[in-house]
C-alpha cells in the first residue's frame, strides 16, 4: 500500500486525498489552517459556485491553453460533477452555474470532511509544512504542529502539493508550493492577482463610490506599442479607489499583466449598450425638446443613477441644473459620448489579499496533464491554483481544481 501525503486542504487537496484513499492508498492530509477548506468556504459569496455548464477556450488563461483541454479530456466537468454527486454532494444548476443544493459552501466542506473521516484519511490541521525532501526511497515531509509547536517528520511514497496560490492571503495562501516546485527545477511564471478590483485615476471617484450599473466594458491595454482590447458585460461597481464588479474583475488579469510589464491600461464603459450612439442622441434630443424648460438632470433621471449622471454632466461640460432650452446639439453629443464611452485610466489592480485567484504559477510544460505528476520528479504532483492556469468567474477555477485533484489522487495511488 502506497503512503501519500497531500499538502493542502483546499478544493484540489480534498479531492486528491479522497480519490487517493478510494484507490487504496494510505493518505495523510496536512492543512496549514485550523480547519479544512477555508478559502472554499468563501467561494461565491459563501454559496460555492463549483462548476459551469459552458466550457470554451476563453474560459481559461495561462501559458499553455492546450493543457486545460488535456486535463478535461481525462476528467471532464461532467465527470467532476458525477464524481461529486456519486459521493453524496447534491448539486443544482442555475442559469448554467452549479451550486451545492444547500447553496452553502459550508455544506461542501462538511461533505468532504465527513467522507475523509469515513474513509480513514488521516487529516491533520494546524500543520505548517516546513520542508519537502526527496529521499532514496520516496519523500520526507517535515511539518510543525502550530498548536503544540512539535516538529514531525513523515516518510511517504508520493506527495501531492495542493497548497493553492497567493490569492486571498488572509485565508492562508502563501508561497510554499511555488518554492517547492522551483526547488525541484520547475519554472514559475510571474505571479499576479486575477479576478480582482482595479485602481483608477479620476477626480470624481469619491462622488461615484457606491454606484452600481449594468454596462458593457472594454479594456484597452498597450504594451511595447501593441494594443489589445478585451470586452465583458455585466455589473460595474464604483469605489473610492476605482472600480469593481463582475465585468471589471473578469478583465483584471489583462490589466494587471500589462501594468506589471510597464504597459498601460484603460477602461471604456458603455452604460447603455442597448442603444447605438446615434439612437441615443436622437432619443435624448427628442426628450429634451418635449420637456424644454425642465432641468437636464430631471429630464434624464430615469436613464442612469443620479450620482453617475452628475459626473457625466461634469465631464460633458454641462450644468446638471441647466434648463433643456440651454442645451446645444454639441452638449447632447458630449453627454452621449460619456454615457457610451466613460473612460477610466487604470493605474494598478488590487493586490493578492483582495484577489479571487492567482494568475501565473508553475509552468504546465513541466507537468503531465493526465496525472498532474511532475515531469522532473517522479512521485511528485502539483494541482489546482498552483499551476499556470486561471479561469474566469463562474466556477471555472473550482472546476479545474476538482479535476486536477481527482486525477492526481487516483494516479498517485495506482500508477
Amino acid at each position: 500500500m502506497k503512503r501519500i501525503v497531500v499538502i493542502g486542504g483546499g478544493a484540489s487537496g480534498l479531492c486528491a486525498a479522497l480519490s487517493a484513499k478510494e484507490a487504496g492508498a494510505d493518505v495523510i492530509l496536512l492543512e496549514h489552517n485550523d480547519k479544512l477548506g477555508k478559502k472554499l468556504a468563501a467561494t461565491g459569496n459563501g454559496r460555492c459556485n463549483l462548476g459551469n455548464a459552458v466550457l470554451t477556450a476563453d474560459c481559461y488563461r495561462g501559458g499553455n491553453p492546450q493543457f486545460v483541454s488535456d486535463v478535461f479530456a481525462e476528467c471532464s466537468p461532467e465527470q467532476v460533477r458525477s464524481w461529486l454527486t456519486d459521493r453524496g454532494l447534491y448539486l443544482k444548476e442555475k442559469r448554467g452555474y452549479f451550486y451545492p443544493y444547500s447553496e452553502q459552501a459550508a455544506s461542501v466542506i462538511t461533505f468532504f470532511a465527513s467522507r475523509l473521516a469515513d474513509k480513514g484519511v488521516n487529516v491533520i490541521v494546524s500543520a505548517e509544512v516546513l520542508k519537502l525532501k526527496k529521499e532514496k526511497k520516496g519523500f520526507s515531509v517535515t511539518y510543525k504542529n502550530l498548536v503544540s509547536d512539535k516538529v514531525v517528520n513523515v516518510a511517504c511514497d508520493r506527495v501531492i502539493v495542493a497548497t493553492g496560490g497567493m490569492a486571498g492571503q488572509n485565508l492562508g495562501a502563501g508561497p510554499f508550493g511555488y518554492e517547492t516546485a522551483k526547488s525541484f527545477g520547475h519554472v514559475i511564471s510571474p505571479l499576479f492577482p486575477a479576478l480582482v478590483q482595479m485602481v483608477a485615476r479620476d477626480k470624481n471617484l469619491k462622488t461615484l463610490s457606491g454606484v452600481r450599473a449594468e454596462a458593457a466594458v472594454t479594456l484597452t491595454t498597450v504594451l511595447d506599442g501593441r494594443e489589445e482590447q478585451h470586452k465583458e458585460a455585466g455589473e460595474v461597481l464604483f469605489t473610492d479607489y476605482g472600480i469593481s464588479g463582475i465585468a471589471v474583475m473578469q478583465l483584471s488579469r489583462y490589466a494587471g499583466d500589462a501594468i506589471r510589464q510597464k504597459g498601460e491600461a484603460a477602461l471604456s464603459i458603455d452604460f447603455l449598450p442597448d442603444f447605438s450612439r446615434d439612437a441615443l442622441t436622437d432619443n435624448i434630443s427628442k426628450r429634451i425638446l418635449s420637456d424644454f424648460e425642465m432641468p437636464v438632470e430631471d429630464c434624464l433621471s430615469t436613464i442612469l443613477p443620479k450620482k453617475l449622471l452628475y459626473v457625466i454632466f461634469l465631464r460633458a461640460g454641462v450644468r446638471a441644473d441647466a434648463k433643456n432650452e440651454k442645451l446645444t446639439a454639441k452638449d447632447i453629443r458630449n453627454i452621449v459620448k460619456e454615457m457610451k464611452g466613460f473612460t477610466l485610466p487604470i493605474i494598478q489592480t488590487k493586490d493578492f489579499p483582495m484577489a479571487q485567484v492567482t494568475a501565473g504559477g508553475i509552468s504546465v510544460f513541466g507537468i503531465h496533464a493526465a496525472t498532474l505528476e511532475s515531469k522532473l520528479q517522479k512521485g511528485l504532483y502539483f494541482t489546482g491554483e498552483l499551476l499556470d492556469v486561471d479561469g474566469t468567474c463562474g466556477g471555472y477555477n473550482l472546476q479545474f481544481a476538482f479535476a486536477t485533484g481527482i486525477l492526481a489522487g487516483t494516479a498517485a495511488a495506482t500508477k
